[in-house]
């Protein structure tokens, strides 16, 4: 008897697998067209530098871009936690 239900139970799996690659492949058909109209856009044209070179290297030479950072990342992290319900804003 437990061999009919072993039997079952790995019929059951293989068929769970079966069911999971039918499902992955039809939904990898669906989305390979839309992949490939995606890649064939040129993203080149969508880049623009912010900030010149000259005052990118200014801003590296004197430690401007990291302090800048640090107190970009202190803001975030302030209205993260400032977000979290029942807090006030403003504290």
């Amino acid at each position: 008897m437990t061999a009919i239900l072993n039997l079952i139970y790995c019929w059951l799996l293989d068929l769970l697998a079966k069911l999971t690659d039918i499902a992955l492949n039809a939904w990898d058909s669906v989305l390979g067209p839309a992949d490939s109209i995606l890649t064939s856009i040129g993203t080149g044209s969508l880049t623009v530098p912010v900030i010149p070179a000259q005052y990118a290297w200014i801003l590296g030479a004197t430690g401007m871009a990291q302090a800048v950072a640090i107190i970009a990342t202190a803001m975030l992290v302030r209205f993260t936690l400032q977000s979290v319900p029942f807090v006030r804003w403003g504290s």
